[in-house]
């Protein structure tokens, strides 16, 4: 590798630590190797101590040696800690409910529609459900349940896996209150002390896919349709996430 292929601004930012963190930066820019001496032109550090340094990274195993002597290349230590940071990558999904859940203040909750019931996609780790069996059992007691019978053509109980069906008053009330609202809610049916809205995240022919559900206290049911634009946002980027496929 020759010096005119590598950045010229130089960028020391102090000796032992920093300047190995900064050796270890140029060199990761340059998969194939750097030499010694391009790195110590580079960072603008005296050639010696930039030698030293690199024996030091070496012996530790940040870094290894080419080949063939010409240059230097990441090592297994830093390979491992690449690895480690890359598994701990939240994904688009997690930031796109982080971000809601920090911003609203109440559990947030993303559930995906199946042609027999609902499944839990990601459940709020602060402020889990007060009863998942209930959520997955009856349609009828939640926001997010009332969403899916609301989307789901007319099918045969026996054809879903929900224990407690929908008569045909409570399908067609809940049908009708979806439709005039474009969300769904509902207060003390899942829990006595809380309620749940929930807005749909849809696919291609506004299909609806699963749900964004915020569940707070039966006082702030109330007031909880002041954070529809946030859920809507939420649900519009996770379909556009596919964090539902």
């Amino acid at each position: 590798m020759s010096a005119t292929e590598l950045p010229r601004t130089p960028r020391v930012s102090g000796g032992g630590v920093g300047l190995a963190l900064e050796l270890l930066e140029q060199i990761a820019r340059h998969p194939s190797g750097a030499s010694a001496a391009d790195i110590a032109r580079l960072v603008g550090a005296p050639r010696a101590t930039v030698y030293r340094t690199l024996n030091a990274l070496v012996q530790d195993e940040y870094l290894v040696r080419r080949p063939d002597f010409t240059g230097f290349m990441l090592g297994a230590r830093v390979i491992e800690l690449a690895a480690i940071v890359d598994a701990r990558k939240i994904s688009p999904r997690q930031q796109i409910l982080a971000r809601a859940r920090a911003s609203l203040g109440e559990a947030v909750h993303l559930l995906a529609f199946h042609d027999t019931g609902m499944s839990v996609i990601d459940e709020d780790p602060r402020r889990p459900l007060t009863d998942r069996a209930l959520l997955l059992s009856d349609p009828t007691r939640s926001a997010a349940g009332h969403l899916w019978l609301a989307g789901r053509p007319p099918r045969s109980p026996s054809a879903t896996r929900w224990r407690v069906h929908a008569d045909a008053d409570d399908l067609a009330a809940i049908t009708a209150a979806v439709a005039a609202r474009g969300y769904a809610e509902q207060a003390g049916l899942l829990s006595s002390g809380t309620g749940c809205l929930a807005v749909p995240v849809k696919g291609a022919g506004d299909q609806p896919l699963g749900a964004v559900a915020l569940a707070t206290t039966l006082a702030g049911i109330s007031v909880a349709a002041r954070h529809l634009s946030v859920l809507r946002e939420a649900a519009s980027e996770l379909a556009g996430a596919d964090a539902l496929g």
